[in-house]
């Protein structure tokens, strides 16, 4: 056995070992500030980032993110934009009860903006939503496809009035490429549930591909969204304005690995929130 002064040195000794490592060890750790994760965004492979994590934290007081929001319910969240002074754009499936599988009743969910580390800059309840074809769901309303897989919320409180809202502008989707190469960018946005308290953003994402549909244009895009994302905005940037081109709702991998983010376009909404009260 050592004596008690034996014990005392290898405590010592092992303090000044640690000393000597910690510093090498700071040095050692991977920078993560960009999205604020608590792991390195390359340890861990979220399903919908295509490749290396490209989302940064933005400042949510700032234009277009002060009108992104979360849509909270029960421990769960979309993500939401404001498209009017009470109105809200966001997936459909969001309101989808699927232990349930029924739809779930509007109180059953909050909207709120400004939304950072347990802060918000202001809440309120959903009133009622709206599915792609105009009407509240009923009993018999199915889950929407992927391309009805759109919902206008009305909120209990004007917040759009306080944030601003996103106006639909005339673009010509099937152009995008061209915008692209003359300089303009595609961004999108959204509480990622892998880093769900801060709102991040792929700012240079692109656009993988154009699909028409029965209802409009999907666009099959390469931005970093994954779970929580689904209702957040895609925008066309020129370097001045964002230009709301469509909401995310879903991803989807194909047999050799390659992933994709869908997106369903103004084509499909934007004649829907022009008709929404300013």
């Amino acid at each position: 056995m050592k004596p008690y002064l034996g014990y005392v040195g290898d405590w010592l000794s092992t303090v000044m070992r640690l000393c000597v490592l910690l510093p090498l060890a700071v040095l050692l750790t991977p920078d993560v500030a960009r999205a604020d994760m608590a792991v390195p965004a390359k340890v861990l492979k979220v399903p919908g980032i295509k490749g290396e994590d490209n989302r940064v934290r933005v400042r949510i007081t700032d234009y277009p993110w002060r009108m992104i929001g979360r849509l909270n319910r029960n421990g769960s969240h979309c993500t939401g934009i404001l498209v009017g002074p009470s109105s809200v754009l966001t997936a459909a499936h969001c309101f989808w009860d699927k232990r349930q599988n029924k739809w779930s009743v509007p109180s059953a969910f909050h909207f709120v903006v400004g939304y950072e580390k347990g802060e918000v800059k202001a809440h309120t309840k959903i009133a009622s939503f709206e599915l792609a074809n105009g009407r509240p769901p009923t009993a018999t309303t199915k889950k929407p496809v992927l391309e009805n897989d759109w919902a206008i919320a009305q909120l209990e409180k004007p917040l759009g009035k306080q944030f601003g809202f996103a106006a639909i502008e005339d673009i010509n989707l099937l152009k995008i490429r061209e915008l692209v190469a003359k300089g303009s960018v595609v961004v999108q946005a959204g509480y990622s549930r892998d880093i769900a308290h801060i709102l991040t953003a792929d700012e240079n994402c692109k656009i993988s591909g154009i699909q028409q549909s029965k209802m409009g244009f999907l666009l099959r895009h390469q931005c970093d969204a994954t779970q929580g994302d689904s209702g957040s905005p895609l925008f066309l940037y020129d370097g001045k304005n964002y230009s709301l081109i469509g909401i995310h709702v879903a991803t989807f991998s194909s047999s050799n690995g390659v992933t994709e983010g869908i997106a369903v376009s103004l084509d499909m909404f934007g004649d829907r929130v022009s008709q929404l009260p300013k």
